[in-house]
């Protein structure tokens, strides 16, 4: 039991020397600022979207939802797109950075490096989920909305131009709550591996 206990005291010294380091490099300072808040705001729209946009869509009357597509939701893709791509670049410069270090106490290496590999492996599954699935769909979505007569049909079997909306909407909200669940992964497992 002492054994465990020395290890893991060990591990935390480690863990907090290695973390004092890097708060004294204003290189890595930026780019994990720069990182962390673009993930931030990446999941926080998502889940803005799954929990809140989504939803709401079905619940607003047929010219209310035509607004507000028409206006909000170009708005959001490209907060989504800006956000979900300064967050991988910057993830990618930071990681490609920390592992270059040559400093015993700053360099990731072990367990921690297969963590943080595998929440970027993750991050790179939802950027391309929300580039090819999530923005292509939402423009096709407000493209739809705009051709639409006024006020738009509710979805039926007679409109096609409705049933396509209504599918395009699944679609997103299906992708947004994948790209949700698998950001919350990757940013535990990005936390496991930076504390290692």
């Amino acid at each position: 039991m002492d054994d465990v206990v020395a290890y893991h005291n060990n591990l935390s010294i480690h863990a907090l020397s290695r973390f004092q380091h890097m708060a004294a490099d204003a290189t890595f300072l930026v780019l994990l600022v720069l990182h962390v808040g673009a993930i931030v705001a990446w999941m926080g729209g998502a889940a803005l979207f799954v929990s809140v946009i989504i939803p709401s869509l079905s619940k607003m009357s047929p010219a209310s939802r035509a607004e507000f597509i028409q206006s909000a939701l170009p708005r959001y893709l490209r907060f989504i797109t800006g956000s979900s791509i300064l967050a991988i670049i910057a993830g990618v410069i930071l990681y490609g950075y920390v592992t270059t270090q040559t400093t015993n106490s700053f360099a990731l290496t072990g367990p921690g490096l297969v963590y943080i590999q595998a929440g970027a492996v993750l991050g790179l599954v939802v950027l391309i989920i929300a580039l090819g699935i999530l923005v292509p769909a939402g423009r096709k979505f407000i493209s739809l909305t705009k051709q639409a007569p006024n006020p738009p049909a509710e979805p039926s079997a007679q409109n096609p131009m409705a049933a396509q909306m209504a599918s395009l909407q699944r679609r997103m909200g299906i992708a947004g709550r994948l790209g949700v669940a698998l950001l919350g992964i990757a940013l535990i497992l990005m936390i496991i591996g930076a504390s290692i």
